[in-house]
């Protein structure tokens, strides 16, 4: 599995098992980006990289929690 996969794929998880409002607070990025991605209105590959960053840094946190 490619590194973009693994990121995609944690990120994915992270929308099934949190909220979005706390998806939004904890990783710093505002709630209406967070559902445009969940919801599927903007595309993960369109997404910035300073906010898929955040997001997979979030993710693995919550992983290791």
């Amino acid at each position: 599995m490619s590194e973009i996969t693994t990121i995609k794929n944690k990120i994915e998880k992270l929308f099934n098992e949190e909220s979005g409002y706390k998806i939004s607070k904890n990783a710093n990025i505002p709630y209406q980006t967070v559902q445009d991605l969940r919801n599927g209105r903007t595309n993960l590959e369109d997404a910035k990289f300073k906010t898929i960053t955040k997001l997979y840094e979030y993710a693995l946190n919550e992983e290791k929690s």
